[in-house]
């Protein structure tokens, strides 16, 4: 799914930088930026946006000058009025000039995400889910993981398909239950655990329980996460996770024959560690 492309029409490079991180993190590509009226109608010329948010106060004209003439010239242009005003009288002229939305400063990224797509008639769908939910797990173990061990490490990604998941000795398994039903799974030997626990801890840990305890929230670390980067751009999922529960012991196979699942293998300084994440359906 190709991203909606943003212009930002604002005299602030605060408001800017803003606006930039909260587009980005919501699946949106901010094509340009514009601090003046003049700037706006140029660059929207120039680049042919999606949509455009647009600023009430800047230098040469305000917004709804700079809108107005946007709109004469290209009458399908889709135009958000982000600013510190929003009154009556603000809507009023907006909504006669063809402003299609207004949002008060500062705009709550899911609150702006969700009327983007509104106005560009672009709902997440159920194949664009099941092709971007990988990166946002696979950006939480990761990071976790550098967080934790202050050491690259080396990463692979096994492509999704309906296979048996063989754990290396202890597995913590998370349900994922919302809009899609899924499952993440935690995987690693019982000599990592224990390594994995005692980094956690700073101190030696020799309790079966405390180690399996100890790496389960670990597990659910990664897995919230995961879950709350994915909900950021897919808010009406409302993924949650389940409990964990702790598996282990021999040649254990956790087979779920509906779904297909990734597993993310990295090689640490404590010894492999797997991060399994799927969701029923998709690819």
């Amino acid at each position: 799914m190709e991203k909606i492309r943003v212009l930002v029409v604002d005299d602030s490079p605060f408001s800017q930088k803003i606006m930039k991180k909260a587009l980005e993190l919501s699946g949106f590509e901010v094509c340009g930026f514009a601090q003046t009226g003049r700037e706006g109608i140029a660059q929207y010329s120039e680049l042919q946006p999606d949509a455009v948010t647009m600023d009430v106060t800047m230098p040469d004209m305000d917004g709804l000058a700079c809108s107005r003439e946007i709109l004469a010239k290209w009458p399908a242009a889709r135009i958000i009025m982000v600013s510190a005003m929003k009154d009556e009288a603000l809507i009023a002229q907006g909504s006669a000039i063809g402003i299609q939305a207004f949002l008060q400063k500062p705009a709550k990224p899911d609150e702006l995400a969700s009327v983007l797509r509104q106005v560009c008639g672009s709902e997440p769908t159920e194949a664009a889910f099941h092709e971007q939910y990988l990166q946002h797990f696979q950006a939480a173990f990761e990071e976790n993981l550098a967080g934790l061990l202050q050491a690259e490490h080396g990463v692979t990604v096994l492509p999704a398909a309906e296979r048996a998941f063989s754990s290396q000795g202890l597995a913590i398994v998370l349900g994922i239950s919302g809009g899609f039903q899924g499952r993440a799974i935690l995987d690693l030997s019982k000599e990592t655990a224990k390594a994995l626990a005692e980094h956690l801890c700073q101190e030696p840990v020799s309790d079966q329980e405390d180690i399996f305890h100890c790496v389960a929230e670990f597990a659910n670390i990664i897995g919230g996460h995961g879950v709350s980067q994915t909900n950021h751009l897919f808010p009406k999922l409302d993924l949650r996770l389940t409990p964990p529960s702790i598996l282990f012991g021999e040649a254990i196979s956790i087979v779920n024959p509906k779904l297909k699942s990734y597993v993310i293998r990295a090689e640490t300084t404590l010894g492999p560690i797997s991060f399994s994440v799927g969701f029923v359906g998709g690819k």
